[in-house]
């Protein structure tokens, strides 16, 4: 029995650090090498967000694990990796980035209309400049490869506690 799962990635393409969400789920996405890793690559659903909230609950609807990658402004030091139990946003314990709306109203709706994934994960990097620009500041690109590491740990794990369940 395999499960669904999904990287969703946020963000403004054109705010440089702001990008970061988008950015991870390309790079997932042209580098087939990264989810080979894990048990059941074919299981995870790849979905480049963009700034768009409640649009999304189609494609996130009965998930099994759901990874959110954006920029978190928690108060780090740039290119941090921040790690939180999806609830956490739901209390608004942390500040997301300026679409923080947009995540915040979607896990909202999806938790509401009882469509909330088995488990959910908001991850990503302290920004350092949220500001026009096409490329990633220096820290949070250097924080990328960790983070991606990150991602395919959840997945991974969540795919591995499925299978023993099956």
């Amino acid at each position: 029995m395999s499960g669904r799962y999904a990287v969703l990635g946020l963000g403004n393409r054109l705010e440089s650090d702001e990008a970061l969400g988008g950015l991870v789920v390309e790079r997932l996405t042209d580098d087939p090498s990264l989810l080979a890793r894990l048990p059941a690559p074919g299981d995870v659903e790849l979905v480049d967000g963009g700034t768009v909230g409640l649009g999304l609950i189609p494609y996130l609807t009965g998930l099994d694990g759901l990874v959110v990658v954006d920029v978190i402004n928690a108060g780090e030091e740039p290119g941090t990796l921040i790690d939180l139990e999806g609830s956490t946003l739901m209390r608004h314990d942390q500040v997301m980035s300026v679409h923080d709306l947009g995540a915040g109203e979607l896990l909202g709706a999806l938790h509401v209309m009882e469509a909330w994934p088995r488990r959910v994960r908001v991850v990503g990097l302290e920004p350092k400049a949220i500001e026009l620009g096409l490329e990633l500041t220096e820290p949070v690109a250097a924080g990328v490869p960790g983070l991606l590491d990150r991602i395919l740990e959840h997945l991974a794990a969540w795919q591995r506690e499925d299978a023993q369940g099956a």
